[in-house]
């Protein structure tokens, strides 16, 4: 009871002195900144795009704050409620992070359902506020030494909880909480309204929301210093036979993504030779599984980014589409990912693509022209590892075919080597932390071990590839995505007549969170 006792004193000193435009429900923060022909050479291209806004909240919704980018396309969630004025539709918008958690959810179902998000800014109207301290009640407008202020509620707890029904019937996602629909962050909330007096003169005042952390929203309006002006604003807008309209404007920071999918028919790939150029002609002595290196993937989309006219039809560099196309290659048809396998047993299976068709790829004669690349060299009682130039070269004219040299198998290890060489620090290593640090530079091609007075190659990071796999229409989504500014923007009006009543006031919310801590304490007690 002491413990409780403390924690009343406490709260109560706290809430004497925040200032009146802390009095909120809700509080909620934000992160700034986050076609073609139908010819075999020619893949179809689809485009599609969505607008989203980079923003993360908190409040009761997550316990640490999340970046989200919201599709702005289409309302994913739409709800009708019922009120005394008739009916009023509430929409949401979707987390561009849950079409990927909803399409691949994996481990705990409840867990992957808790990552869902949407955002939403209701049905804004008017409500009625009684600030701390105030001996007034509830009021629609405040006055001030410079114009007036009212609160805007955005959304509230019932339209928050209509949503989040609609989220568990749309998606069959039951565990989905009210927290999980968020307030949408804005960056512009002005409102405009005009009155007219007795004598029928046009009076027109501007607000706006200056704070977009704090629930209700606060709008202020400035009104001039005259004083015989001042209280006729105050006497038509307090009028209670007057409904003033309030004509508003939000918005929020939006972008708009375009996304590119590529797709590639399999008589498209016959006539563009993709399965030959890995696999070898069709028959009975062809194989059905061969093994890829990272290299000659990428030789393989260089090759593709020329015959399909990448740069004319899509716009986009070769380094671009390179890494869309393999990732997406390797995914749609390899039986297993890239690991590092021994090099006797890649070599048996080694795709022939980029290699010299008359070049001996038997594991004994290829490991000793590999082995022959990379040397140790000891000179002035310092030991290096150093690469032969003559013997690289002789290697790739070896092993690799003449229009391929530029990307041959072990570049990456060379490069290494040439580095390695020209920085000094490097002859005061030790040979077991150079070859620690060459496989760290080469893990994507080769891993090297110490054999004599040489370096040779003892594994290759390959993937497997099956040959059935490519007998189908490949799609590669995101080949290309576009992002452009597109804030959302939302026109409105509010009125005077359909304002709402207040929630509790901060002394009520104090009040009840005291209470809630003090039962809590006794719980803990007994």
């Amino acid at each position: 009871m002491c413990r409780t006792a403390m924690l009343l004193l406490f709260l109560m000193a706290f809430a004497a002195f925040q200032p009146a435009a802390e009095c909120v429900l809700v509080q909620v923060q934000q992160l700034l900144p986050p076609g073609a022909s139908s010819s075999p050479s020619s893949p179809s291209i689809s485009s599609s795009s969505s607008s989203s806004s980079s923003s993360s909240s908190s409040s009761t919704g997550p316990s640490r704050l999340r970046a989200m980018d919201i599709a702005f396309d289409l309302p994913d969630l739409i709800t009708t409620l019922e009120t005394d004025e008739g009916s009023t539709q509430i929409v949401a918008y979707r987390s561009v992070d849950n079409d990927r958690i909803l399409r691949n959810a994996s481990g705990s179902v409840m867990q992957q359902q808790s990552q869902l998000f949407w955002v939403s800014i209701g049905s804004p109207r008017l409500i009625r506020t009684t600030l701390p301290g105030s001996r007034s009640g509830a009021r629609l407008f405040h006055f001030t030494h410079h114009g007036f202020t009212t609160y805007v509620e955005m959304l509230s707890t019932e339209q928050r909880r209509a949503l989040t029904d609609t989220a568990k019937t749309k998606y069959g996602v039951g565990g989905v909480a009210d927290r999980q629909v968020l307030n949408l962050i804005l960056s512009g909330f002005r409102c405009g309204l005009v009155m007219y007096d007795g004598a029928g003169n046009r009076y027109q005042l501007d607000g706006k929301v200056s704070d977009f952390s704090n629930y209700p929203l606060r709008l202020d309006f400035r009104v001039p210093a005259r004083p015989a002006e001042r209280r006729l604003y105050q006497e038509l807008i307090e009028d209670p036979e007057i409904d003033v309209q309030f004509n508003c404007t939000l918005e929020s920071s939006g972008k708009l993504t375009k996304v590119n999918t590529l797709t590639i028919s399999a008589d498209q790939q016959m006539a563009i030779g993709l399965e030959e150029q890995l696999f070898g002609p069709a028959g009975n002595n062809g194989p059905d599984e061969v093994y890829v290196t990272r290299d000659q993937m990428t030789e393989l989309t260089a090759d593709l980014h020329t015959t399909l006219n990448i740069v004319e039809d899509y716009q986009m560099s070769e380094n671009q589409f390179s890494q869309a196309f393999i990732d997406g290659l390797i995914d749609q048809s390899v039986s297993s990912q890239f690991s590092h396998v021994s090099i006797d047993s890649a070599l048996e299976s080694l795709s022939k693509f980029g290699f010299d068709i008359g070049a001996d790829l038997q594991p004994d004669v290829f490991k000793r022209n590999a082995g022959s690349i990379l040397k140790i060299q000891t000179q002035d009682s310092k030991t290096r590892i150093v690469l032969d130039e003559a013997k690289f070269d002789e290697f790739q004219e070896t092993h690799t075919s003449s229009e391929r040299r530029r990307r041959g198998l072990f570049r990456r290890s060379a490069d290494w080597a040439r580095s390695s060489s020209s920085r000094s620090e490097s002859g005061s290593a030790s040979l077991s932390d150079q070859l620690r640090e060459l496989n760290t530079a080469s893990q994507d091609e080769a891993q090297w071990e110490v054999e004599g007075t040489r370096i040779v190659p003892k594994s290759l990071n390959v993937a497997r590839m099956t040959r059935s796999k490519l007998r189908k229409t490949l799609t590669f989504s995101k080949v290309r995505v576009q992002t452009f500014d597109v804030p959302f923007r939302k026109d409105f009006a509010m009125y005077t007549v359909r304002a709402a009543a207040s929630g509790p006031t901060a002394e009520e919310q104090l009040s009840a969170r005291v209470t809630e801590l003090g039962n809590a304490t006794q719980l803990v007690s007994d």
